[in-house]
């Protein structure tokens, strides 16, 4: 636990680090620049279909159809397949807990906001669309799927991480996040994945025997 709660430490500061640094001095002209490039392109389109994949009432409706079937199926968890998918279904809502949270907190305006109207920064404990960019919701969710199935089925990782890669790209070629909110995003998918797992796996857990 406490070397989980280091791991956890340490990336929580660099991810802040280059939050900041994507703040400050990147975010605004990577953005400006994916606009003026790739607006209306094969690539926004493309962009577009990839973050089609995790669309919160999809990925949503999933969740609440995963655990029905859990429920029906093997309501006592005696069986593997259903503790994995239970495993990936609280790994996702507990991302989205936490990015649903810190959207309202920070009210952190969305690249359309700079470029309708120039307004870049954040708008504190907003739940307006226009003024919740920051964490990507399309990326948490993404991340906190892909990281738990990578847990589940090693030798799959490379496939995993990069389709949450996809994902998480796509969000700002679609120019509906900046950088650092998928940096953000991601961080939250990876660790909501990384400690529901503990608790699901962890050593002397017997939901891991």
């Amino acid at each position: 636990m406490e070397r989980l709660l280091e791991k956890t430490a340490f990336a929580a500061g660099i991810t802040a680090v280059i939050y900041l640094i994507l703040f400050l001095l990147f975010d605004k002209r990577i953005d400006l620049w994916v606009h003026h490039t790739w607006a209306n392109t094969r690539v926004f389109g493309l962009a577009t279909s990839i973050s089609y994949a995790a669309t919160g009432p999809f990925i949503k409706l999933a969740i609440a159809i995963c655990l029905i079937l859990i429920v029906a199926v093997d309501p006592g968890m005696e069986r593997r397949w259903t503790r994995g998918l239970l495993y990936i279904c609280v790994s996702c809502s507990m991302a989205i807990i936490l990015g649903e949270g810190l959207k309202y907190l920070l009210g952190r305006h969305r690249p359309i906001m700079l470029l309708e109207h120039e307004q870049y920064g954040l708008k504190f404990f907003s739940s307006e669309w226009a003024v919740n960019s920051s964490p990507s919701g399309h990326t948490l969710r993404a991340f906190s799927i892909l990281t738990a199935l990578s847990l589940l089925f090693r030798r799959f990782t490379p496939l995993f991480i990069f389709m949450a890669l996809l994902v998480g790209a796509s969000r700002v070629f679609v120019t509906a996040h900046y950088p650092s909110d998928v940096v953000f995003g991601a961080f939250i998918g990876i660790f909501s994945a990384i400690w529901t797992s503990h608790y699901f796996f962890g050593p002397g857990n017997k939901r891991s025997k």
